[in-house]
């Protein structure tokens, strides 16, 4: 079998939380499990200061620039951001240019870029021309970016069609982690063959680190649970502003639980903090209001989302494939969802969850009532639900499609 190496130039990295930094981290570890090659990743520094000891750092001429993780190289570059959630190489720093002089001491096959709105996927994809490699681009979305004003999407989307298309066109294999990745790319830049390979599922179910008990904390309550980075595109807004406008009876079977942080989690606060007050001098009830966890770690956040009832899937058109949608599904939740970021292809309505049509207020009103009138359903669909998850998102299988992919 031929071996092929690979670089995978990266915008985020483990613990930074998404689902891209895992599918990459993943990715690279069962790659070279399975003997296909080597695999090293270019990571910006965001999170990564306690990564390097003594018996894992990587050195090279003197200087330490990574370490090593199950057997994947992972180079630290010195980065910012240039707005939230969109870091850039510092491409000037000596740090960066000593990771290029040890690149070509690699023998290398392959270079990956991952999401095309990421400079780093631009600066990879300059590395793989100049230096006469076969570049592979795997796109994690499926829509425009959405930015909080209309001026900066618009600018956003005029990058998209520079950089982005660019991209596209220049790369010589495309990979959509969705079926909704594959159809933006085809529908809105470039007519081109659009390979769709799923991730591979790989967490700890049995971990034991200890959380809040959710059940202790709200007793006789469904927990209807959201899990993830809190961007605009989430629509978490939208799932606070349905809670409050169910009927009083209805709301108190109800605990909503927000597990996650990022930019947008003010702004969801004061939501909540409104709705909750004009809720308050209608009924003149008090109500537990929305309870927003912050940030958890990546096992923490599991631990909690075990405890959901109800995983609510409210994403508005943008990502690829939801990791913390198929989390639930192998978690054993009972599963009510938008049909973006690829939950359509996963989730069939009345089969293995509720399936809304839209991300609208009133589908996700409707979604919260149909959700509680349909927990006697949970435990067969739970049944279903690990069925995709151990057919569809297998990683052995899975990595095997993107080395056949390469080898071609």
């Amino acid at each position: 079998m031929k071996r092929l190496n690979i670089i995978q130039f990266l915008p985020y990295f483990p613990p930074h939380k998404g689902g891209l930094e895992t599918h990459a981290k993943q990715f690279g570890e069962k790659y070279r499990e399975n003997n296909f090659g080597d695999v090293i990743n270019i990571i910006t520094d965001f999170d990564q200061k306690d990564k390097i000891s003594k018996e894992n750092q990587i050195t090279f001429e003197g200087k330490s620039i990574g370490y090593i993780e199950k057997g994947v190289e992972n180079l630290i570059v010195p980065s910012f951001e240039i707005i939230s959630n969109f870091p850039m190489y510092k491409i000037w720093s000596k740090e960066y240019k000593l990771i290029k002089q040890y690149l070509k001491t690699k023998k290398t096959d392959i270079v990956i870029t991952r999401t095309r709105f990421f400079l780093t996927s631009l600066i990879g994809g300059l590395f793989a021309r100049k230096n006469n490699l076969k570049w592979c681009h795997i796109e994690h979305g499926s829509d425009y970016v959405k930015l909080n004003s209309k001026f900066k999407s618009f600018i956003a989307k005029i990058y998209d069609k520079i950089i982005g298309k660019w991209i596209f066109k220049k790369a010589d294999k495309l990979v959509g982690v969705s079926n909704a990745c594959k159809d933006f790319v085809q529908k809105e830049f470039i007519n081109k063959k659009v390979e769709v390979i799923y991730r591979g599922m790989q967490f700890d179910l049995k971990s034991n680190e200890k959380v809040e008990n959710l059940k202790e904390s709200y007793p006789g309550k469904i927990i209807v649970g959201f899990i993830g980075r809190l961007y605009k595109w989430k629509n978490i807004d939208t799932l606070i502003k349905a809670y409050y406008d169910l009927d009083e009876n209805i709301k108190d079977k109800i605990q909503i639980v927000v597990v996650g942080e990022g930019e947008d989690f003010e702004r969801l606060n004061k939501i909540d903090t409104e709705n909750k007050l004009q809720g308050e001098l209608q009924s003149k009830r008090k109500h537990p209001g929305v309870y927003f966890t912050g940030g958890k770690s990546f096992q923490e956040a599991i631990n909690l989302q075990k405890q959901f009832d109800i995983h609510f899937h409210t994403s508005s058109p943008g990502g690829g494939l939801a990791t913390t949608l198929l989390q639930a599904m192998n978690l054993g939740c009972f599963i009510v969802s938008t049909p973006y970021e690829g939950a359509k292809e996963v989730v069939e309505d009345n089969k293995n969850g509720i399936l809304l049509k839209n991300d609208s207020l009133k589908e996700l009103k409707k979604g919260l009532i149909a959700g509680i009138n349909s927990l006697d359903k949970k435990e067969n669909y739970s049944r279903e639900n690990k069925k995709i998850i151990e057919t569809k998102f297998n990683w052995n299988e899975n990595i095997k499609k993107y080395y056949n992919l390469f080898n071609r």
